[in-house]
């Protein structure tokens, strides 16, 4: 398969345990006239110098993965899991557990835990990147 649509109907959608994250097989790649996203050991990555935030990536992806953030972000939730801690903790080794330490950090009150996983409200965030320093798993990147 070398289509991340055709692979979600699939059961199982894929060889990877966890079920919400990126396939690898490039339909956001694809829909990219900009040649701003390439899959990197198996995982969608955005070059942002590259992006023009056309918007067709996220459109593209069956797991809405890919989000539209500000040029200016500096620190991102590379996890997109609502599962609890353990069960992420089974699949992934750099998946958030939902402990709730970024938040505690941050004092402009940019980023919240929102069933389970970590969010970052890029309207209050000032990306003095005190989440990312806190962060157990290095999630926040």
């Amino acid at each position: 398969m070398d289509d991340c649509k055709k692979v979600s109907v699939v059961p199982g959608a894929g060889e990877k345990a966890c079920n919400v994250g990126c396939m690898g097989y490039g339909s956001c790649v694809k829909a990219c006239a900009f040649d701003a996203i390439h899959v990197v050991d198996g995982v969608a990555v955005v070059d942002k110098e590259k992006c023009v935030a056309c918007g067709k990536c996220v459109a593209a992806c069956p797991n809405f993965l890919i989000e539209l953030v500000p040029y200016k972000a500096e620190h991102l939730v590379k996890c997109s899991s609502h599962e609890k801690g353990k069960d992420v903790k089974a699949v992934c080794a750099a998946g958030c557990i939902g402990c709730t330490l970024c938040t505690k950090q941050c004092e402009f009150d940019a980023i919240h835990m929102e069933n389970n996983l970590a969010v970052i409200d890029y309207e209050k965030c000032t990306n003095c990147g005190k989440c990312a320093e806190k962060c157990p798993v290095k999630v926040i990147a």
